[in-house]
């Protein structure tokens, strides 16, 4: 087991399997390097029978690097792993830290018979050595095969003149008998630059010196169950080879696929990418060839529904980052998520009618709704938006939930409430749901469930059209919603100012009925309206006022003491009181103070000023809209307002506002 700090993810596991143990890479420029080896100057390559036997008869095989001097050749002075041209692709685990790295020769080599200890140093590695680099001279050799093998991992090189052979020291180097000829190698020893990494970034531990290691399968099985999307439906691995079937696979590509089978926990798919001409890799118009393993037991929906869907939402890719084979993996947990929301609504209705029989490997039609709530609501909020295009998205799996009758799985449901995408549709649902099956069974956990505003708001309109349930419920709930709702509205002041009236209409509920509806209606018959007041201050815990919240949040944001103008504006029509003055003063308060306002806000004041009309506080505003008038967004605001309902003052003063000054 491992015991990295992050915890272990299926992308972990995909980023690991695609990390090479070796590398090949052939220079862009072709070089001619010339080279001074002990006495001899060396002006050509391939060396000549004649240099070969005199480097032979001194030095056997390994030419000291003090005895080497190179002119003309490649840059390999200390670089950044990944932005290196030699060893990029070895780069492991440098995403946020820039891996440094020296290059230092080791020896010069010939080898006339398939020698693997020419391809590795004998001396002394440096401090950090993680890597072997190899760079092959032109040669006249025939045969010898370079083997490069760690683990599961194992690659094979045959046309190698010209080209530097990267891999981690910890490698095993075979090499397969030279029938003729001859080759000649520098070695060099790559080592991270151990005095660049003392930061907090980019420490030591970080470095890597060996390919990944494949997990183990209780790892792979717990980073399933830890699943998450990051947009995507799944994850995919790129394979080296280009094969058609899982029965061909060889080295790391199957030894990746025995691990998930093993695992028992996910689906898979090989991806074979063709272009039109079919070559193997054609971007403009690709052609996917996509088969499933049969041992995964995927069912045809979830295949078809796979075939039908982009790699780019299946796993994050675009047409033109695509290998020529790649393996698509996820989760059997998450067959749902695979399926698409639609096709899992219409999955579920026909089980639940008896039309199909089908859980989708889940087990029970109760499990696989569960999935279905799991991967939608509770795991995958942030992508149903994506998946789902209509606003009342929700109410389908609601409505498939209040038919089949499972209370336990309609709580499930409410656990999700901040991923509901019809609030004021799911409110009727919830009391429809409360009248059904008793609203004793889902008391606690509603007064614990996560609402919005806009849920609340819905309750509070049917509270007042004079829906029973829905007072009760209110009543009961309302008072540990609310903390909550104030919380989510000061933490996220400036994307939630547009809601301030939802709870500037649920506080005036929570005032006008402090006790509930049924029982401030009661005393109201027998107490006059201060009394009934006085009665609710001893009987019910005041609530924290939206004010207050607004207040204690301008230390830091200004944006609902900004916006209060609107809200306000919209609820003029209501009696006048001390509440609707309070609120006015706050609000004039804050736009006469000296200072810019946000942008966003310049066009609020223009409700300010229309409700200051005829009082002390309008010149002091008109003279911060006079500072204002001439944005696009003030004007926008002004050409908005309905004149049918301004007084004749307010009719006068808006009509100057939209005169655009020369």
């Amino acid at each position: 087991m491992r015991d990295d700090k992050d915890t272990y993810t299926i992308f972990s596991f995909a980023g690991d399997a695609e990390v090479p143990h070796c590398c090949l890479r052939k220079p862009d420029v072709e070089r001619h390097p010339h080279a001074q080896i002990g006495d001899l100057a060396i002006t050509a390559w391939p060396l000549s029978t004649e240099i070969v036997a005199a480097l032979a008869t001194k030095y056997s095989t390994h030419v000291p690097a003090d005895d080497v001097i190179l002119h003309d050749f490649y840059d390999t002075t200390s670089d950044v792993i990944a932005d290196s041209d030699i060893l990029g692709k070895l780069e492991n685990g440098g995403d946020y830290c820039e891996l440094l790295f020296d290059m230092t020769l080791a020896h010069f080599a010939i080898d006339l018979t398939g020698d693997a200890s020419t391809l590795t140093p004998t001396t002394e590695p440096p401090p950090g050595t993680f890597a072997t680099v190899v760079y092959f001279f032109p040669s006249t050799c025939v045969g010898g095969a370079v083997m490069i093998s760690h683990g599961h991992r194992t690659t094979t090189f045959e046309a190698l003149d010209g080209c530097f052979l990267s891999f981690y020291s910890v490698c095993d180097v075979t090499v397969a008998p030279i029938t003729s000829g001859h080759r000649s190698c520098l070695v060099y020893h790559a080592a991270y630059d151990l005095d660049d990494y003392d930061s907090d970034d980019c420490n030591a531990s970080m470095l890597q010196y060996a390919p990944p290691l494949l997990p183990s399968i209780q790892e792979l099985q717990d980073a399933a169950r830890r699943f998450e999307t990051l947009g995507a439906r799944g994850t995919s691995i790129a394979f080296e080879a280009h094969s058609l079937t899982f029965d061909s696979l060889t080295g790391r590509d199957k030894a990746v696929v025995d691990l998930l089978l093993a695992a028992d926990v996910f689906d898979i798919a090989l991806v074979h990418v063709v272009g039109d001409n079919n070559s193997e890799k054609t971007h403009a118009s690709p052609t996917l060839t996509v088969t499933f393993h049969p041992l995964c037991n995927t069912p045809a929906l979830v295949q078809n529904a796979c075939r039908a869907t982009s790699l780019t939402d299946l796993a994050g890719l675009f047409l033109d980052e695509l290998p020529a084979c790649l393996l698509l993996l996820w989760p059997k947990a998450n067959r749902v998520y695979m399926l698409g929301y639609d096709r899992t609504i219409a999955l579920l209705r026909a089980n639940s009618v008896g039309d199909v029989s089908n859980d989708l490997g889940y087990g029970s039609l109760r499990r696989l709704f569960q999935a279905a709530i799991h991967d939608f609501f509770l795991h995958h909020r942030t992508q149903l938006g994506a998946k789902c295009d209509t606003p009342q998205s929700t109410y389908p799996m609601a409505s498939l939930l209040y038919d089949h009758g499972d209370v336990g799985l309609l709580v499930e449901l409410l656990d999700a409430h901040d991923a509901w995408a019809d609030d004021a549709t799911m409110a009727n649902w919830l009391l429809a749901v409360l009248r059904r099956f008793g609203a004793a069974r889902f008391l606690h956990r509603l007064q614990a469930t996560n609402v919005t505003s806009t849920f609340v708001a819905h309750l509070v309109h049917l509270a007042t059209a004079g829906d029973t349930l829905a007072q009760t419920t209110l009543c009961d709930c309302l008072p540990l919603w609310w903390p909550r709702l104030l919380r989510d509205l000061t933490t996220n002041a400036c994307a939630k100012k547009a809601e301030l009236h939802r709870f500037y209409d649920v506080e005036t509920y929570m005032l006008t009925y402090p006790m509930g509806v049924a029982a401030s209606a009661y005393l109201g018959r027998h107490l006059a309206d201060d009394l009934v007041c006085n009665v609710a201050t001893y009987l019910v815990e005041p609530h924290v006022s939206l004010l207050d919240a607004i207040q204690e949040s301008q230390r830091y944001n200004d944006c609902l003491t900004g916006y209060l103008p609107v809200v306000l504006w919209q609820r003029r029509a209501a009696p006048c009181n001390v509440r609707f003055a309070s609120y006015m003063a706050v609000a004039t308060e804050y736009w006469c103070l000296p200072g810019e306002p946000p942008r966003c806000l310049k066009g609020c004041v223009v409700y300010l000023a229309l409700l200051t009309v005829g009082t002390p506080a309008f010149a002091a505003v008109d003279k911060e809209v006079q500072t204002c008038r001439d944005c696009d967004i003030f004007q926008q605001e002004c050409a908005a307002i309905d004149k049918s309902t301004l007084s004749s003052m307010q009719a006068l003063v808006l009509e100057e506002y939209m005169q655009r000054r020369p």
